[in-house]
Parts: C-alpha cells; structure tokens; sequence
C-alpha cells in the first residue's frame, strides 16, 4: 500500500538514511495535510523514547512483545512523579507501534486512522499543578483542584475542564481545539490563552495572551465573543447574560502558573483581584478611591507581607487582619 511506503520514509527519515530523492518525497507528502505532520510526530515521540533504551530483535513474537512491555515499564517508572512534560500515550498504543516497528507487518497508517478514540483523565489537588504535553505537542499547566480530560473525536481535539488551566496550543490546520468548561465553549486552532471554570464559582473567565479564541455559551451560540491577543472574556453562569469582554491589563490572569504579580503601573483594584486568588484571603477596602490608585513593581516568589508593606510605604493605607480578611483603609493617592 502507498502508507506503507511513507511509514518506510519516516522510519528511513529518523535515522538519518533516506536518500535525497525520497527525502523530497517524503517532504511533499509531510506538507500535504495535517494528519501526516500528526503522524510524523508520533513517531518520532516513539523514536526519542526508543533510544533511552536498546532493543534486541527477536524473531519469536512473543518474546519480542514482552521485551517491548518491559522496556516501556521502565520508561515508565523513570519519569517517576517529578516529571513534568507528560507524553499521553497509553500502553497499548506504545505496543501497538512498537510492533510495527519490530515486525512491518502492519500498517501505521491503518492503526491511527481506525483505532477507537481515548480518553485521558488528570486531576489535581489542593497545592498541585501540574505541566504536561498532549500527543499533538500542546502545552497545558493545570491549577489546583482542577479536574481535565483530553480525547480525539471525529478530527476535534476535545477538552473539558472544572477549574482553570493556561494552554499553549499547537496549531494544526483544520483541526480544531475545543475547550468545554461547564456551560461555555472556547474553540481554537492554536494560541496562548488561560481558562479559569471552577464549579462553585459564578464566572467562567478565558483570557488570550497570543492568537485568537472564540467564546461561547453552550446552550446559545449566539451569545459568543472573538477573543483575541490581550483580550479577556467573563460568562455569569447564574444571570446568563452577555458575554462581556474587556483589555488584559496585565499577565497576573495567570499569576498562579509564572509565580510572579506584575504591579507595574497596574491599579490596586487588579493587584487585590490577584492577591486574593494568589494568598486566598479577602480583601475590604473602606474608600473605593484607593482602588485607582497605581502600584509599581514586578515581584517573583511573591509574599503579602511584603506587598502590603509596599503599599503602606507608597501610598500611606493601613491594613489591618480580621480573620481570613485583610481591611484597606486610608487616604491613598
């Protein structure tokens, strides 16, 4: 078959023996679609894997299955739980390549056309995130409490998520990234963008750091917002009014993933919105007016302590603790 050819190129290809005639071959047939492009970065996952460990080609099939298992359990076990970079493959469909690789004897191609579609499940908990890769190269860093599952449906990339998350997502033509959170839907081909969806919170808020998301209620597909590059979109889940959109200011959306609060000329009002996620306390402000007022200043690592020293040096406020609730009071600017 003519796949087989190709899936010949590719393993010829990473390592480095394809001749200049198939080489350019290959590359037409690589450009031609996104599924070849997907294809061609399965394997070389596989391959990149192949090489921590050496395999010793057997001719008895099923040693050669079971060396196979034990190799991937190893692989497995040496990421060990400080791994971040996450490659979402099951066992199975390692073994399945795998085969391919030591045998020929079965289409690739076949194998990623016709196999039934998984689904991957990730959560995490009170303190934890976590920083994986899907298949297709995407990036996504999960905050705390946070509930994710990724699956490949009919040509989608298919995601829902309770919480919030940041995505960097590869770009793949015609080949869509669906986000569900809840009641709303955020659809991509590939950008930078954050989506915050926990349950038990009225809004659901999506916000774009590079490229361009479309923002949706899924019961209503008219109510939806184009979100592009440093534009910010909030869905109230109970009132179920208009999606409204405003300007990032800053990159604090995502404070809980760089550890870093920007204060850089950004007004109280967002320092305090970004205090409050970051620390998890309250804060109650006496004089509306000090919400106006400007603070400077990116700080790594942040501590309140210091950010609230910051203000009472700068700004003359005084801030005293009442349970989990910090009180703002004073003239401000």
């Amino acid at each position: 078959m003519k796949e087989n050819k190709y899936i010949e190129l590719i393993a010829q290809h990473l390592s480095g023996k394809i001749s200049e005639s198939d080489r350019r071959d290959f590359r037409e047939w690589i450009n031609s679609n996104a599924k070849n492009q997907a294809l061609l970065e399965e394997m070389r996952q596989l391959w990149e894997i192949s090489k921590e460990h050496d395999f010793s080609f057997d001719t008895n099939v099923k040693e050669a299955w079971k060396k196979v298992e034990q190799r991937i359990e190893v692989t497995n076990e040496a990421k060990g739980s400080s791994f971040k970079a996450i490659r979402l493959f099951s066992i199975k469909q390692y073994l399945k390549i795998a085969a391919v690789i030591l045998f020929g004897s079965v289409s690739l191609f076949l194998f990623f056309q016709n196999q039934e579609p998984e689904l991957f499940t990730f959560k995490t908990i009170e303190e934890q995130t976590l920083d994986f890769l899907l298949p297709d190269s995407s990036r996504i860093v999960m905050n705390e409490n946070s509930h994710l599952t990724y699956q490949n449906i009919e040509g989608k990339r298919i995601v829902t998520l309770a919480g919030e998350a940041w995505f960097d997502v590869k770009h793949l033509d015609s080949i869509p990234f669906e986000i569900e959170s809840g009641e709303t839907k955020t659809v991509v081909l590939g950008t930078t963008f954050n989506v915050r969806a926990y349950p038990q919170e009225d809004i659901t808020e999506v916000s774009v750091e590079r490229g361009k998301v479309a923002f949706f209620e899924k019961e209503n597909e008219e109510n939806k917002k184009i979100l592009e590059a440093g534009i910010e979109g909030f869905f109230d889940k109970i009132e179920k009014t208009e999606i409204e959109i405003e300007v990032r200011e800053n990159s604090n959306v995502d404070a809980w993933r760089t550890l870093t609060i920007d204060c850089d000329n950004v007004k109280l009002r967002k320092v305090f919105e970004t205090m409050e996620r970051y620390f998890e306390f309250e804060i109650e402000v006496a004089d509306l007016t000090i919400l106006d007022c400007h603070l400077f200043g990116s700080y790594e690592n942040p501590e309140f302590d210091v950010l609230f020293k910051l203000m009472k040096e700068a700004l003359g406020l005084k801030i005293e603790k009442k349970g989990n609730t910090y009180f703002v009071s004073g003239k401000g600017c």
